[in-house]
């Protein structure tokens, strides 16, 4: 069983951490702050992992954002994360360009930058409650932890639907950059603007959720991030799979 790295999670102030949950991105000055191409709004800030020595893209650090006001208003077609292959096979190979950022990337950002280039941005507001994420090193497999650097996917359920493991990226082989664990939500800091949802008793078409927190992609998904092993293009591929 490959090495990973389990997520434990501590309440704080935010300071000179570099994997972190919420608060705001440490990011390159140079980089812009992602907006949805979907429908123009800011995208939130959900967590940031800088990866360990071990890890195959040890010394670079991801910074995920998704559009967490209007994501479930966007037509089927361009919810993400967008098929880039003709089947559900494991061990398939997808195109060269088809992961390029302007392309694959529409209702999220994931931004791979050196860790030692980040910098405090701001100006983000923050929306996701602040949470420092220190890094236990495991090899056993727990559902349960809310994020999970390398090592081996956990699949959910007995379903083959979602179980996509992409083996190459352009011919380059491609592994397993880190899952976020099914039902796992963020919370959201209080006067930050809820996420949206089917209105289905009410009169309009969608409603603000009641819940205090932000959902990744789709609620009760088990979520994966895959990448090129050789660092050099650090491109994302994303896959979601359920356990309903």
């Amino acid at each position: 069983m490959k090495q990973g790295w389990h997520s434990i999670l501590r309440p704080g102030v935010q300071g000179g951490s570099t994997s972190f949950i919420g608060g705001k991105p440490c990011l390159p000055p140079s980089v812009p702050l992602p907006v949805c191409k979907i429908c123009g709004e800011p995208l939130t800030f959900f967590f940031q992992a800088a990866f360990p020595e071990g890890h195959m893209w040890a010394g670079k650090s991801l910074a995920l954002f998704f559009c967490s006001a209007t994501y479930q208003k966007h037509k089927d077609k361009e919810q993400l994360p967008r098929p880039v292959h003709a089947d559900t096979k494991n061990d398939f190979d997808i195109p060269a360009g088809e992961l390029a950022p302007d392309f694959y990337q529409t209702m999220f950002r994931a931004i791979v930058f050196d860790t030692a280039e980040g910098a405090l941005r701001e100006d983000y507001q923050e929306r996701v409650a602040y949470q420092e994420i220190e890094w236990e090193p495991r090899k056993a497999k727990d559902k349960k932890t809310p994020i999970i650097l390398g090592g081996e996917p956990i699949w959910t359920g007995i379903k083959k639907y979602g179980k996509e493991r992409p083996a190459s990226y352009g011919g380059k082989p491609m592994g397993l950059l880190l899952q976020v664990a099914e039902n796992f939500n963020f919370e959201k800091m209080p006067d930050a603007p809820p996420e949206m949802e089917e209105d289905f008793m009410g009169d309009e078409a969608f409603a603000a959720r009641e819940e205090p927190n932000y959902t990744l992609f789709y609620e009760f998904n088990r979520v994966y991030l895959w990448g090129p092993e050789d660092p050099s293009d650090p491109v994302v591929y994303i896959n979601v799979q359920n356990d309903i």
